[in-house]
């Protein structure tokens, strides 16, 4: 049986993988993509994670000139220069909620400079703090935070606590949102089935996180007696 560590090592590469996936692609991403490597990989970091998420589609990629104009239809031009599923949360009226769209960047950007990362500035950047791809990013950091802590800390648990609330309030309802823009498009021509697979399953990864984290905190606070100073200041990681 795999440790919290362990766990937590796992839960990193799966996010990691998640994110190479909905970044604009690359010819050798195609290229493992092809081979079913990919796939396997998120198998295996699935399973070494116990978060389930089947992750198989069809292999039938095409070539790859029709796979990254698939991907700049859907989520970057699509029609009238706007794409047809924003990977951007604020760009999606249910997640922004009324915010403007410079808050809720500074939101995500203040999540991100707390745990030690910075947001790439230059003018040139392709993706926002609220991409997809960044969001999935700043999980698979925390979660390789948690596997760095000490099993049963109070540090350990509040880097599960944070890749909770990230998880529950953020990216679930995000993936939710994702999953039905991409099915109301699935039989539009250059919609790639390969995004909604991704995203489909990834949601269902996520789902069983949440049950994991859930169960692994209840447990930890049920046994913890630690009265180190250095450690409970650092349980309030996500205030």
């Amino acid at each position: 049986m795999n440790t919290l560590a362990e766990t937590a090592s796992a839960r990193s590469q799966l996010f990691q993988l998640v994110a190479l996936g909905f970044t604009h692609p690359v010819a050798a991403f195609h290229r493992v993509l092809a081979d079913a490597s990919y796939c396997q990989a998120l198998v295996n970091a699935a399973g070494a994670a116990h978060c389930g998420g089947h992750f198989e589609w069809d292999r039938e990629t095409g070539d790859f000139s029709d796979f990254e104009a698939a991907y700049i239809y859907l989520f970057q031009m699509g029609k009238g220069g706007k794409p047809l599923v924003p990977l951007n949360a604020g760009d999606h009226e249910e997640m922004a909620q009324g915010q403007g769209r410079p808050e809720f960047l500074l939101e995500y950007s203040g999540w991100y400079q707390h745990f030690g990362l910075k947001t790439n500035q230059q003018d040139d950047a392709n993706e926002l703090p609220d991409h997809l791809a960044c969001q999935l990013e700043f999980m698979a950091w925390l979660a390789h935070l948690e596997a760095g802590a000490d099993d049963a800390t109070r540090l350990q648990q509040g880097y599960q606590r944070a890749q909770r609330d990230i998880l529950r309030r953020h990216l679930q309802p995000f993936l939710e949102t994702l999953v039905v823009a991409l099915q109301q498009r699935a039989e539009q021509p250059r919609c790639n089935p390969f995004y909604l697979s991704l995203a489909a399953d990834t949601l269902q990864a996520i789902d069983a996180m949440l049950e994991q984290l859930d169960a692994v905190l209840i447990a930890s606070s049920a046994t913890d007696t630690s009265d180190d100073p250095e450690q409970i200041a650092t349980v309030n990681l996500w205030g």
